[in-house]
């Protein structure tokens, strides 16, 4: 029987793949879950729908409370991931758990702090030019975050990663901060129009942990990953699966088709999240019908 007692975990980029450059998803989010319960009858196993991005755990738990699809969390280009847990709140601890909203998270730390971050950077001027949270709220405002509660969930809770804006930059900064990143073992990495710098080793790693725990629990999950842009690429390295979204100005990342094994989506953007669907049971199905 299809999927019958086999976890199969979907990690999801966000923006360019879940969700436009204009900020639409690819269908209402009614449909998206109508979509989500026919993966879930097909396989007749847990399925659990994630989201691995860039973006802060609070914006990842927002995004996922307005598609009514909680899972399994990647935040902070791989920094922290967190999972749901049933505690009450007299035992949450301020280090290792947050309550967002009705649920209770259990966070897990895989890089530095940002303010580590920050200090080890404070004397290089692309640096200091580019970190978004430096710049004055009408910069923030012109570059896509409309209110504060949108820039306390993107800046002022990211505790592990810095948010770089790249159009601050001519190539020479580019080249000397990716130099100096490199030479202190700090990761920069492009995702959509913004870069990251953490000393996370990317979404990848944060995956194997979650691999980990799922697999503590039971039947070794089927993981499937989708992405689009330089930092998803360790996370369809990962993955079991991995399917790659076409961004509509310049066509498949070279980096991630290159991965082996991995689906190239036919439809553009978003377009491409519904077609993931349509292949993910099938997919799935054929890895575990080869397990030994």
């Amino acid at each position: 029987m299809i999927g019958e007692r086999v976890p199969l975990l979907l990690l999801s980029d966000v923006d360019g793949t879940l969700i436009s450059e204009s900020g639409a998803l690819p269908v209402e989010p009614v449909v998206l879950r109508a979509r989500v319960q026919d993966i879930r009858r097909a396989w007749r196993g847990p399925v659990h729908v994630g989201l691995a991005s860039s973006r802060t755990l609070r914006e990842l738990t927002v995004l996922q409370r307005a598609l009514e699809l909680p899972g399994p969390c990647i935040a902070e280009d791989g920094a922290r991931h967190a999972v749901d847990v049933e505690a009450p709140a007299r035992i949450l601890s301020p280090h290792d758990m947050e309550r967002h909203g009705s649920r209770v998270l259990r966070t897990y730390a895989h890089a530095t702090s940002a303010e580590a971050l920050r200090s080890l950077m404070h004397d290089e001027p692309a640096f200091v030019r580019a970190d978004t949270q430096r710049l004055p709220v009408q910069a923030l405002r012109a570059l896509g975050f409309p209110t504060y509660g949108a820039i306390r969930r993107a800046l002022a809770s990211r505790t592990h990663s810095v948010l770089l804006d790249p159009q601050a930059w001519s190539n020479d900064d580019h080249n000397r901060l990716r130099e100096r990143s490199a030479a202190h073992g700090l990761q920069l990495r492009r995702g959509g129009r913004w870069f990251t710098m953490t000393t996370a080793g990317g979404k990848g790693p944060a995956l194997r942990a979650l691999r980990h725990q799922f697999t503590m629990h039971g039947v070794p999950p089927v993981i499937a990953a989708i992405g689009n842009e330089e930092n998803d690429v360790s996370l369809l390295a990962e993955a079991d699966l991995g399917f790659v979204i076409r961004n509509p100005h310049r066509g498949p990342h070279p980096m991630l088709s290159a991965l082996p094994g991995v689906v190239l989506l036919d439809a553009e953007g978003p377009g491409g999240w519904m077609e993931m669907l349509d292949r993910l049971v099938p997919g799935a199905t054929q890895l575990v019908e080869a397990r030994p």
